[in-house]
């Protein structure tokens, strides 16, 4: 079972970022996890203070923001103790993605949940860097969201895309246990190429096990779709919105390779165009082979 004990929420404080927190709040509602709101101060990595430059207006300009953010903070966490949820702050200094991995794996967060857009106003089919770095490098699942939950939260079917390779099934153990939580239907959609077309019966031989994902999948509802598309994450999203699922649920790599370098285009596309949360997450060998983006020694849980 995929349980939520810490969820770790980075925030800029605008309100695609609350709208993350929503989020986050009502998935880890049936655990009584632990969140923790974490802002990432980038003022290290800037000119001013990567040279060091020593003035006094620079510590009247820290001394107003830290109240600032002490204020931001409060306002969050004073709505969040009124649902008697556990909640933590926690202000890093250093590049924002960096900060956000290198907490989650410090501390061994079962989920980030974060925001597409931030104070920058970008197009809705584009993500920020931050974003795309943290789903491609994150050991941890993370959940991306492009606004505030619909339907009143509530999860009643989840979309599952795999290319059926060992790599791109990893998300059927996330998408099973998330599905029968919440007693949602669950879609697990394989896209061929167009311009090699599948025959129906010969991608169902391939079909996995879902037993050997998750022990109770049999009490899932469980539906399979096949498709056939130029881009497979086109096919995704359509089948997203023409269904109206409430979460993707897929793996960051597929049968192409798990290279710690690069995301898979299908999810990256996914994750910039949906306008429904994504659950990514990466391949176990894929935590094991690449060296931690921390400078600490690699421990036990890696090995």
């Amino acid at each position: 079972m995929y349980t939520l004990d810490r969820i770790l929420v980075p925030t800029d404080f605008s309100t695609h970022a609350t709208a993350a927190l929503e989020h986050a709040v009502l998935l880890g509602s049936r655990f009584s996890p632990e969140y923790t709101l974490l802002h990432a101060d980038e003022f290290a990595v800037s000119p001013l203070g990567a040279l060091g430059i020593q003035a006094e207006f620079l510590e009247t300009y820290h001394q107003g923001k830290l109240e600032f953010l002490r204020q931001q903070f409060a306002i969050l966490t004073d709505a969040l103790h009124k649902k008697h949820l556990k909640v933590k702050t926690q202000i890093v200094s250093g590049r924002s993605y960096r900060v956000i991995i290198e907490e989650s794996e410090k501390a061994d967060y079962d989920l980030i949940v974060i925001a597409t857009r931030g104070l920058t106003h970008l197009s809705p089919h584009l993500i920020g860097s931050t974003v795309e770095r943290v789903v491609r490098l994150s050991r941890q699942p993370v959940l991306t969201v492009q606004g505030p939950p619909v339907h009143g939260g509530k999860l009643e079917s989840v979309l599952c895309p795999t290319d059926l390779s060992p790599s791109g099934n990893v998300a059927l153990s996330y998408a099973l246990s998330i599905a029968r939580q919440y007693g949602a239907l669950l879609y697990v959609q394989y896209v061929s190429e167009l311009e090699k077309p599948e025959q129906e019966e010969e991608i169902r031989k391939r079909l996995p096990d879902l037993k050997n994902h998750h022990p109770q999948s049999d009490e899932v509802r469980v539906e399979y779709i096949f498709d056939r598309d130029v881009e497979p994450s086109n096919s995704i999203i359509r089948f997203s919105e023409d269904r109206e699922v409430d979460m993707i649920v897929m793996s960051t790599h597929g049968r192409k390779g798990i290279r710690r370098v690069y995301i898979g285009n299908n999810t990256a596309e996914v994750v910039r165009q949906s306008r429904r949360p994504v659950l990514s997450m990466t391949h176990p060998l894929h935590k094991r082979l690449f060296a931690r983006p921390v400078t600490e020694p690699a421990v036990s849980r890696f090995t």
